[in-house]
């Protein structure tokens, strides 16, 4: 993803990660998690095939919700497209192939629209955090009271 803050986009993973479906029970067996904590006492991590484990990102809750409360405002600013292309994109993790089916996008241009996507919610995200909820108290004049 080119010519797109880096910052942003790491905003909009932890989003993903926090609001994508099952995130904490899904293919999480018991015995695999004591294995991980034995292995993890013991000064070790575990082997998955031929790469080294490593453990899950931290997730910012309060970012993610920040986000989510951006994700609720935008519906306006953005094209349905957009918004079902970033959310199959950063919270369902969807593949690539299925995403583009389902949205009748060409593959070929899959990246350019997800760019596009990310820099429409990216405004709109700067928009919101800059003014927040009272965007309205901020731009009308109190009313005057006739005596």
């Amino acid at each position: 993803m080119q010519h797109i803050d880096d910052h942003f986009i790491k905003r909009l993973e932890n989003w993903g990660r926090h609001y994508r479906p099952g995130r904490g029970s899904a293919g999480t067996s018991i015995t695999a998690i004591v294995c991980e904590r034995m292995a993890d006492a013991a000064g070790r991590r575990p082997k998955d095939d031929y790469r080294e484990v490593h453990p899950r990102p931290e997730i910012d809750e309060a970012d993610a919700q920040v986000i989510e409360w951006c994700w609720s405002r935008a519906a306006h600013r953005m094209d349905a497209a957009h918004r079902a292309l970033l959310k199959a994109h950063f919270v369902m993790s969807h593949d690539k192939r299925m995403t583009c089916r389902v949205l009748r996008i060409v593959p070929r241009s899959y990246d350019s629209k997800l760019d596009q996507s990310i820099r429409l919610f990216q405004q709109s995200v700067a928009i919101l955090e800059e003014f927040g909820d009272n965007i309205a108290s901020i731009t009308r004049q109190p009313a005057h009271i006739a005596e």
